[in-house]
């Protein structure tokens, strides 16, 4: 019995020290700046035709955090102070890219399903897709290194199953292990014309489904050796085209709320000899679900930024950032200049304001605008004023703080496994749950045997 408890409350610590080394392993891995998470609002939209019939572009959003990690590294980078920034986390290089998983009617198709596997990982030697003897393992459909267009930005797209050529990227190659689009497909899902080298699938009777996730390269050293490490996202939501796809509805304006800007601060770069501002954006993610579908179908939100000197009537169009990014934004102020203010001064107060701009081709004309933001100035994010001068018109809601709340708040800290409990005494509420349920178990299996025992000794007298 002594023996039995023993074990139970062996258990019970290994349990315990379990949860602590995931929370540790979890630290470990917090050696990269951001948490790699899956992309997210994964869509896809066959693009009907082209230079390859079955071409699908598959949009795609970044979480804030990574977007705003790959816009400081921009600017270290533009800055020469790309090795300081990144030797906070010990890191000599980093860089994200994508892969895309695809499968044709049934995902858990043996031959047609999803065709990821332990090659797309690459080994400690080889690149993505390949077996440790150099070898090919994966087909020209399979993307494991499919880049980002640009990793500042939250909605980014690609373009997968274009075309397959007659050679080894349609029908393989035996002598390599390399698999053929044509091995990847039932012979009754698709029609090949030779002549044309073109592959077909009728998206009236099939469909195609897609997932993706990141794949994080760092390099550090590890003593004097500087070694290469990959991180994987898990897999995104599954997205679709054909027969069962779902059906795309465009926007309406009451889909678009005012955008939420905060922080303006004047920086230290300028523009055609006038100085540029930067501002805060943050990007629900509501929007960037919005965005991604949107750009998956051809259309696009984007963001126009107006400002004007304090004291001016009249907002005026800045260029500079006018796609969806999280973090930092920058607008040029050049445009402010006029005859009587042939630059503008480094020390004048700025006001601005934004709104979101929608457009969608073969949907309506023309473009759908959300209301303005509010206006925001130098140290605040709330001016009391007209969204147009000399009108009564309303001012747009009150803003979220963001990352860099004037406020001086620090982020609320969440759980990194249930991602809401306050965490009990350091460790996760479901923990101590599970280490309740255990103790119940012991004190019951303790009742049971004393009981028992107490009954053989009745028995023998």
């Amino acid at each position: 019995m002594k023996r039995l408890i023993s074990i139970i409350v062996a258990c019970v610590m290994l349990l315990s020290l379990a949860s602590m080394t995931s929370l540790f392993a979890t630290a470990a891995d917090g050696d990269l700046p951001f948490t790699v998470v899956a992309p997210a609002n994964v869509t896809a939209k066959w693009l009907e035709g082209g230079d390859s019939p079955t071409t699908t572009n598959i949009s795609y959003s970044l979480s804030n955090e990574m977007t705003e990690f790959f816009k400081k590294k921009e600017n270290a980078d533009l800055d020469g102070t790309t090795g300081t920034f990144l030797g906070q986390w010990g890191i000599e290089e980093i860089w994200m890219t994508t892969q895309v998983d695809w499968a044709i009617d049934d995902v858990n198709d043996g031959v047609s399903g999803w065709h990821a596997n332990e090659f797309w990982n690459g080994t400690e030697d080889q690149s993505f897709g390949y077996d440790g003897e150099g070898r090919l393992r994966t087909s020209d459909w399979d993307v494991v290194d499919g880049g980002i267009g640009n990793a500042t930005e939250t909605v980014n797209g690609i373009w997968v199953l274009r075309g397959a050529p007659n050679d080894e990227r349609f029908n393989g190659n035996p002598e390599t292990l390399t698999p053929g689009v044509k091995d990847q497909l039932k012979s009754d899902q698709y029609t090949y014309n030779t002549a044309d080298e073109e592959l077909r699938i009728d998206f009236t009777k099939h469909t195609a489904y897609f997932r993706m996730r990141f794949a994080v390269v760092v390099r550090k050293y590890a003593g004097a050796e500087l070694k290469e490490y990959r991180y994987f996202s898990d897999w995104s939501n599954v997205a679709s085209v054909g027969k069962d796809a779902e059906v795309f509805k465009p926007l309406t304006k009451d889909d678009l709320t005012a955008p939420v800007i905060t922080g303006l601060r004047m920086t230290d770069r300028e523009f055609n000899y006038n100085p540029v501002v930067a501002f805060t954006l943050t990007v629900p993610d509501k929007l960037a679900q919005d965005a991604t579908k949107v750009s998956a179908n051809g259309g696009q939100i984007t963001i126009e930024v107006q400002g004007r000197v304090k004291g001016d009537a009249e907002f005026t169009t800045l260029q500079g950032d006018w796609l969806i990014k999280a973090g930092e934004m920058e607008a040029a102020l050049f445009s402010l200049a006029n005859e009587a203010r042939p630059t503008v001064p480094k020390d004048s107060v700025i006001e601005l304001r934004c709104r979101y701009c929608y457009y969608q081709p073969d949907h309506f004309d023309g473009e759908i605008y959300s209301d303005w933001s509010k206006i925001i100035s130098f140290g605040t994010d709330d001016i009391n004023y007209n969204t147009n001068p000399g009108t009564d018109a309303t001012p747009g809601t009150d803003a979220t703080p963001g990352p860099d709340d004037p406020s001086g708040k620090p982020p609320k800290k969440t759980c990194p496994i249930c991602r809401f409990c306050p965490q009990p005494l350091g460790l996760c509420i479901f923990i101590w749950l599970l280490i309740i349920l255990v103790v119940i178990i012991i004190i019951v299996i303790i009742i049971a045997a004393a009981a028992k025992s107490k009954k053989k000794k009745q028995d023998k007298k």
